[in-house]
């Protein structure tokens, strides 16, 4: 997509259409470039610009026909804007566009494109360490002062000035700037995210203050997440130092009353560094500090490339699966990280991305707790594993499999799969978790051999135990039936574990 400020001049269909031909064409063209002249981001180093425009007019000319595309004007939004379809095929040659990089590659473009047909000048995002502001914050900021976002932004990287440790920070945003600064965790003990709030004067309807809140990585370029704060502005964690004095603050802060007189307002016209700063980094992309409940579709974009990058040539699934981890990892919430991954091309549904969220998070876990567990517990686990699996995948094996006539149950997430006299238990992410051989000895007693047991997790152990309760209650369903009722019809709950 691109999108002409609504201040600059309107084109025609003739020049929006050429614009967004020649962005097309440069994308491509920079995507076939090699060694110092592909590096965009270093001016000393990249193509120079009459090259690269000899290149574009040349592939529009001879390799652009080879393209299947459109190009649809669209006004729904207050800046006229165009979409851009393409496929990535050669239609002579059958070779694929490459995408690594493609979203720098598709800005650098747009800088042109700006200077050629004389539209407002913005920096690229990797020459402004902040977020860009949209035209219409900055009217609302001359009339009003700063927004909040931009205020904690300011005070986050005020306070880390010093490098200091992270119950540090969080004390200090509270007691010299009024911002909240709280810190979540996984069940399992691993820090989630980081989040801030403000007071901007707003009020629900019982008159206590309604909060700003924003998540560390919707601030400043995503330089506010709880690894970035980390790993960027030099503020120190260590769990076991910091994690209980983290939950003191938390506690504290959630109880903490804003003081009237701490109202967040910056006048603007008191800063000229302010002013220049903010028109500097001025764009028409929608701005995440718009962003109230969810993600616009946009941002979502923005951040699917981010979190994609390097791994384009990954099967769709396997790519988005890493996308969600990276995500949740950099401090986004779960709702957040489902509206990204449905930017994906493989078009997610809700529940689709929600699922891919769940294996995620459970990755994550799976992650922490294997780090956690020695040797000797890690083997305690598997072996509980299979005493008490096994019996009831004999048991659905010898009921429910063999009413069905079929060789496999699926699970939530994991499948049970009957091969000859082997068991065969396999998780969606983890991969195979046990395969046993299974047979009965003359007392007719149950005898089991492990072949393989794979990445065990207590969930595992859980899963197990309700498939018990559904076998029991299947058995009690079907028992009564047996005689005058085929046993197809007899299963109304399923198998929903």
């Amino acid at each position: 997509m691109l999108s002409v400020p609504k201040n600059d001049r309107t084109l025609n269909d003739d020049e929006l259409a050429n614009l967004s031909q020649r962005h097309l064409a440069s994308v491509i063209v920079l995507s076939q470039l090699k060694g110092d002249e592909s590096q965009v981001k270093q001016p000393d180093k990249r193509i120079a610009d009459t090259k690269l425009n000899q290149l574009v007019d040349e592939f529009i000319e001879t390799e652009l026909p080879a393209y299947d595309f459109f190009i649809a004007r669209h006004s729904d939004k207050e800046h006229d804007h165009t979409h851009i379809v393409a496929s990535r095929v050669n239609n002579l040659d059958g070779k694929s566009i490459r995408t690594w990089n493609n979203y720098a590659h598709s800005e650098h473009s747009a800088r042109l494109l700006e200077r050629e047909f004389q539209l407002t000048q913005i920096p690229s995002s990797w020459e402004s360490k902040q977020k860009a502001m949209t035209r219409n914050q900055l009217e609302r900021v001359e009339l009003l002062g700063l927004p909040g976002e931009e205020i904690m932004r300011r005070a986050i990287e005020q306070v880390a000035v010093n490098k200091p440790t992270m119950p540090q920070l969080i004390e200090r945003l509270w007691r010299e700037h009024q911002v909240k600064a709280i810190v979540s965790y996984y069940g399992h003990g691993g820090v989630r995210g980081i989040k801030f709030g403000i007071d901007i004067g707003s009020v629900n309807e019982d008159g206590s203050p309604r909060l700003l809140w924003k998540q560390g990585g919707n601030l400043n370029k995503y330089k506010c997440s709880f690894k970035k704060i980390q790993t960027e502005l030099g503020v120190s964690y260590d769990p076991k130092r910091d994690d209980s004095e983290i939950q003191r603050l938390t506690k504290m802060l959630e109880n903490a009353q804003f003081m009237g007189n701490h109202r967040q307002r910056i006048d603007y016209s008191s800063s000229t560094k302010a002013i220049d700063n903010l028109q500097n980094s001025a764009n028409q992309s929608e701005s995440m500090s718009e962003m109230k409940s969810s993600l616009t579709s946009e941002q979502a974009l923005e951040l699917y490339r981010q979190y994609s990058t390097g791994s384009e040539r990954e099967l769709v699934t396997d790519r988005d699966k890493a996308v969600a981890a990276k995500a949740l990892t950099d401090g986004q919430p779960a709702h957040e990280v489902e509206e990204i991954l449905k930017a994906s091309p493989a078009l997610w549904s809700q529940e689709e991305a929600r699922a891919l969220v769940l294996i995620a998070e459970s990755n994550l876990a799976s992650q922490q707790l294997k780090s956690k567990l020695s040797p000797t517990e890690q083997q305690q686990l598997k072996q509980e594993l299979l005493t008490v699996a096994v019996p009831i995948a004999v048991g659905i094996t010898n009921h429910i499999l063999k009413d069905s006539g079929e060789d496999s149950l699926r699970f939530k997430q994991s499948t049970l799969i009957k091969q000859g006299k082997e068991l065969v238990y396999t998780h969606d992410t983890r991969g195979e978790i046990f395969r046993v051989a299974v047979d009965k000895v003359h007392q007719g007693k149950l005898e089991y051999s492990p072949i393989h047991v794979g990445e065990v997790l207590r969930e595992d152990i859980d899963l197990w135990h309700k498939a018990s309760e559904v076998l029991s209650e299947y058995l009690q369903q079907t028992q009564p039936l047996q005689e005058t009722q085929p046993v197809r019809e007899t299963r109304s709950r399923g198998l929903s574990l």
